[in-house]
């Protein structure tokens, strides 16, 4: 019989295969075979077949969701340009008719800003009569930026970087974000001539909440300046940025927005419960019973470590079982070690089921990343801790250092998936053997 890892890390690779970001795009797009007109998810709208498409697009995902519409509509794309991380767009110049530029994540750099200048220009120079279609995933909130007003790249990298130390989770992170951007917001929709737009969205934002998704750049805002500040204050960080930043906020009425009038359709074609039921249907081929909690979780990572927990233990039916979660946790990191949120809590809950047999965890970062490491998370057993003391390796001095890379590298329960060119944020798979 396989060991519970070797299935753990099979359905894994089967769940990240069938959620490819090309399938979740060419998927969405249906073509009658006879006419050649085509639609695109649950929009009522038939195009016909000699529509010119314009694409843009960033985020993570956004090369592989490229792939996926060229392979659907290649033949109609007159042009297009996403954004990338720098590696990806350096594999891919161009699929097709669409430009592949380099941004960085998590922070903003001068690639980013020149790459979305270049973006913002295509965009402006689409014809009105033909179909925008934006590919959103996650990232884009870094790899596609303008600084608003007279704002600096610098000034913002420094707001990036105390908002994703403080724990605010992201939609208040991404609150602050539209305010500083040219961009986001909504802003670049107002940017469109054409009079058809479609958003295809890789959601990374717990609710999944189209104005969050990547801070919205195709969805219009209801945040304020005020809103923005506020978040600031909440998680003292004001006096942690630029000056300029809060100047900025403190006199700025809501932004301009360009007035979109023409059809706007969002679709969200790949989520956290997406992933999270495609895997329980792979753990049901394994011949477990399965239980999927329909909730994403949102919340600090302790009590998301509790969470998991308890609902183990109501749902539990000492049966060849797996327990499926997923969703977003919130980190106020105090320490300078190496991890990321699903280290961190594959060892938080290492040191919670110690006293249960034949019980794995799997705890991954969907896009094959996890934190400032190089893996995707980490398996954590009931004899985790008791293994890594047996090296001298201390669980409570590794959660309050936040270095749970260390502690599970060694005991070589790190998972390596590399980039898996998704990201539909966090996933974590307990499977229990009777």
């Amino acid at each position: 019989m396989d060991s519970l890892r070797e299935t753990a890390t099979r359905i894994l690779r089967k769940t990240l295969a069938e959620m490819a970001p090309d399938k979740l795009v060419s998927g969405a797009v249906s073509t009658d075979p006879e006419s050649g007109a085509f639609r695109i998810g649950s929009l009522d709208t038939s195009f016909p077949a000699c529509t010119p498409v314009y694409v843009l697009g960033a985020g993570k995902a956004a090369a592989v969701m490229a792939k996926g519409l060229h392979e659907a509509l290649g033949g109609s794309i007159r042009d297009g340009l996403i954004i990338a991380p720098a590696a990806v767009a350096a594999e891919n110049g161009r699929i097709g008719a669409i430009q592949v530029f380099p941004g960085s994540h998590p922070q903003p750099d001068d690639d980013t800003i020149a790459s979305t200048l270049e973006l913002v220009s295509v965009a402006r120079s689409i014809p009105k009569e033909a179909l925008t279609i934006v590919l959103i995933s996650g990232g884009a909130s870094a790899l596609m930026e303008l600084p608003a007003g007279k704002l600096t790249l610098d000034q913002l990298r420094t707001v990036y970087h105390e908002l994703l130390r403080s724990g605010a989770p992201i939609q208040e992170m991404n609150t602050v974000r539209k305010q500083l951007s040219a961009v986001k917001g909504g802003r670049l929709l107002g940017m469109i001539p054409s009079q058809q737009v479609v958003s295809l969205l890789i959601s990374d934002v717990p609710g999944d909440d189209p104005a969050f998704i990547a801070s919205g750049p195709t969805t219009p805002d209801n945040t304020t300046p005020q809103d923005a500040l506020h978040v600031l204050e909440k998680y003292g960080i004001t006096d942690k940025i630029p000056r300029e930043v809060t100047e900025y906020l403190t006199a700025a009425s809501e932004q301009e927005r360009g007035t979109y009038t023409g059809a706007h359709h969002t679709e969200i074609v790949g989520s956290s419960g997406i992933f999270a039921n495609v895997a329980a249907g792979f753990c049901e081929e394994e011949g477990f019973e399965t239980w999927t909690d329909s909730n994403q979780y949102d919340a600090p990572i302790e009590e998301v470590s509790d969470y998991i927990i308890g609902q183990v233990r109501e749902h539990r039916k000492r049966t060849r079982e797996a327990f499926l979660f997923h969703g977003e946790s919130t980190v106020q990191v105090s320490g300078d070690g190496r991890g990321g949120r699903n280290q961190h809590l594959a060892l938080l809950l290492a040191t919670k089921i110690t006293r249960r047999k034949r019980t794995l965890v799997m705890s991954v970062g969907t896009d094959g990343g996890d934190g400032n490491t190089d893996v995707a998370g980490a398996f954590a057993a009931p004899d985790s801790v008791e293994r890594a003391e047996a090296f001298g390796v201390s669980a409570e001095k590794h959660l309050k250092e936040f270095d749970a890379y260390h502690f599970f590298k060694s005991l070589g329960d790190l998972i390596f998936t590399g980039p898996t060119g998704n990201n539909v944020m966090d996933f974590q798979l307990i499977l229990i053997d009777s």
